[in-house]
């Protein structure tokens, strides 16, 4: 209401005008038009989801590698890996030793209600078949605070730069020490190596992002050169 001027030149309360804008109705078309938008989006990042993963597929064709088949022989571990239902790429090729590369991807959520988020995680390992004589070991990143409270965890390498940032564990652990010489250590350390594992004869390599057409192959070179170092000592 307002006050406004009558006849007799006093002020008097008139209604407001009913041709205002009505909040209410326009409040569903708002909802609407936001839900659309969202779901544009997730549709968009789908196709485009999409996309990504046949230009993978078609490179690493390309590139020589074959889609593994459940006929095909191959180690345990990669088998294992191969079976699950987060694989999105399971491919296969020969590079001097049989190789493998398996990559999942898989989705985790937490909360309730509103609150309740989703996430998305992704798992890519190459397996090279090194053959009997490997024992069954994991070298494997340490966090910098880990590092920093305790310098040496497990056998170590007497290396402190090293055994700062690599933690060796398994079975195999002494003879891993034999096998990290100075050069795999130094290559390690500036990131030109992986950090690795050996299962059953298999040498695994191992990042939490997709591959792409642009890691796809220096990745898979960078376990070549590792297991050429291994085999050679150093």
């Amino acid at each position: 209401m307002f006050a406004a001027a009558g006849p007799t030149g006093h002020h008097t309360l008139a209604a407001p005008s009913a041709a205002g804008p009505d909040v209410f109705a326009v409040f569903p078309f708002l909802f609407f038009g936001i839900v659309a938008l969202v779901v544009v989006g997730i549709v968009w990042a789908a196709v485009q989801n999409s996309r990504r993963i046949k230009a993978l597929h078609a490179y690493a064709a390309q590139c020589g590698w074959w889609p593994i088949t459940a006929d095909q022989p191959m180690p345990g571990p990669v088998a294992q890996a191969a079976r699950s239902r987060r694989t999105k790429l399971a491919v296969a090729t020969t590079r001097e030793h049989p190789m493998w590369l398996v990559w999942h991807r898989w989705t985790e959520s937490s909360g309730t209600g509103d609150s309740r988020t989703t996430s998305t995680h992704d798992l890519t390992r190459y397996f090279l078949f090194l053959g009997p004589g490997y024992e069954d070991v994991e070298v494997v990143k340490r966090t910098a605070i880990g590092g920093f409270f305790m310098p040496v965890r497990g056998v170590g390498t007497g290396d402190a730069d090293f055994d700062k940032r690599f933690l060796i564990r398994g079975p195999g652990e002494q003879q891993a020490v034999r096998l990290l010489t100075p050069p795999i250590r130094a290559a390690m350390l500036s990131g030109h190596a992986p950090a690795w594992a050996v299962s059953a004869g298999v040498l695994i390599s191992a990042d939490s992002v997709a591959p792409s057409v642009q890691t796809l192959e220096p990745r898979a070179q960078a376990l070549i050169v590792l297991a050429r170092m291994l085999a050679s000592g150093g």
